[in-house]
């Protein structure tokens, strides 16, 4: 099965989060939400023969106000959103992160929270660094730390989705 997730938007079709495929099945059988998208060749069965696609994209029933979404996203970057962004992997040497770089030091008056500024890092690579740029310290970056577009991408994909709709 190459999905393993599903959207989850609120009733004016923003996205709220994304859910687990067996959370969307579960609350397509207790008829909270409207599918919005199946995946096009995936069906799941039930030991009691009941058959349903497995939903992509699924809708709330009823609208539920989640701060933040629909608003433009700005510039705070958490530990979890920068580990996440960079999937647990070291900026500087590719291994296993497990801490967060400021690539301009906080004392050079670098950004505590902006997404550019922040980079996953392992514990050696950040500890050898320590309070010089990536130039200084002789080493480069593996990518440029740039601020995510999840949400925006899956906005983009519900919409592209109701277009389909007749």
């Amino acid at each position: 099965m190459a999905v393993k997730d599903a959207l989850l938007t609120n009733a004016a079709y923003q996205v709220i989060t994304r859910v687990a495929w067996q959370r969307a099945i579960t609350l397509v059988v207790m008829d909270l939400v409207d599918v919005v998208e199946n995946h096009p060749n995936d069906v799941i069965h039930s030991a009691g023969g009941l058959a349903i696609p497995l939903p992509t994209i699924v809708r709330q029933r009823r609208y539920s106000h989640v701060p933040g979404v629909g608003r433009p996203r700005g510039e705070t970057a958490t530990r979890a959103g920068v580990m996440k962004r960079d999937g647990w992997t070291c900026g500087y040497c590719g291994g296993k992160a497990s801490t967060i770089d400021h690539v301009m030091p906080r004392s050079r008056n670098g950004s505590l929270t902006c997404w550019t500024n922040l980079i996953a890092a392992c514990e050696p690579c950040n500890g050898d660094k320590g309070d010089r740029t990536p130039v200084e310290w002789g080493r480069k970056l593996l990518w440029m730390p740039v601020p995510p577009n999840n949400r925006d991408a899956d906005q983009e994909r519900v919409w592209l989705a109701l277009s389909r709709v007749a």
